[in-house]
């Protein structure tokens, strides 16, 4: 049996499966070797992945492979988790541990070259020659970069709500739905654990307002950002992007037009990678 993961700062996705259409699902805290130590990793594995997972009553010992895919997970870290997973699988259990991008990038283009994309709370993109990632514009976070991310959006959404250049009754339903002001704002962005997230969160609000003109231009801007700013530094020659995540999922439609707009055409779209994983690890492995 392989276990399959994919790992974010927030939730943990943990598939095992014994084909690519024969799978339990469990789900956990997020895991990220960046910010949290080997004995806390080891903590979400053992009290709560295992113990879900025998809940569901997967037979974790018969558990050959674990392909680990995970936010945080560079190689200067990557080895934070390989231990954690070893101490709290056995030694015997074959562990692999890689980026999430390199999840997109399989997941997306299996074994094709092509440019893979992560647009969800943050953003990320490379190209991919079918094995290794070749090319890699640094996403840099939503405060030097993460162009088209949900973070960026919710960012720019709120300039555009305090500065008044959105329209007057998008002005008026947000405060009266959020029940805030400037100085809420202010401190939930300067002063909150984890602004990106309050950021991007933003998307509940913009996502139902979608067919208003501004706010639509304002998305589709988002993604002619990102594409300008990241997708353009690749010199592959087919012009289609490929991206997963929430944010490209829900915005698809935008995401197209931006796309469009550059010269791109959009190609496989996935809410998570675990549908491609699963596919990329049973039929090529």
């Amino acid at each position: 049996m392989k276990l399959i993961v994919d790992s974010g700062s927030t939730k943990t996705d943990w598939c095992f499966a014994q084909s690519s259409d024969t799978y339990v699902l469990v789900q956990t805290d997020g895991i990220n070797p960046i910010v949290q130590s080997f004995d806390e990793i080891v903590s979400v594995v053992q009290d709560q992945m295992l113990t879900r997972a025998k809940q569901q009553f997967v037979d974790v010992a018969s558990l050959d492979n674990v392909f680990f895919y995970g936010a945080g997970c560079t190689p200067e870290h990557s080895h934070i988790v390989e231990e954690a997973l070893h101490s709290a699988l056995g030694e015997s259990v074959s562990v692999y541990v890689e980026s999430d991008l390199l999840a997109a990038a399989r997941a997306l283009c299996g074994t094709h070259p092509g440019i893979a994309c992560i647009l969800g709370t943050g953003s990320n993109s490379c190209y991919f020659d079918g094995d290794k990632i070749k090319e890699h514009t640094p996403a840099l976070g939503y405060i030097l970069g993460d162009e088209g991310s949900g973070a960026v959006l919710g960012r720019t959404f709120l300039n555009g709500i305090l500065k008044g250049t959105l329209p007057q009754e998008l002005r008026d339903e947000f405060f009266e739905e959020y029940h805030t002001s400037q100085a809420d704002i202010i401190n939930n962005v300067y002063h909150s654990a984890l602004p990106n997230r309050f950021l991007a969160s933003l998307s509940k609000f913009i996502l139902p307002r979608i067919s208003n003109e501004k706010l639509e231009a304002l998305v589709v801007w988002n993604f002619e950002s990102f594409i300008i700013n990241n997708v353009k530094n690749y010199a592959y020659a087919e012009p289609v992007i490929n991206a997963v995540g929430s944010v490209a999922y829900l915005y698809h439609k935008q995401l197209e037009q931006a796309a469009n707009r550059q010269g791109y055409r959009l190609g496989k779209i996935l809410k998570s990678p675990l549908e491609g994983l699963l596919k990329y690890h049973f039929v090529n492995n």
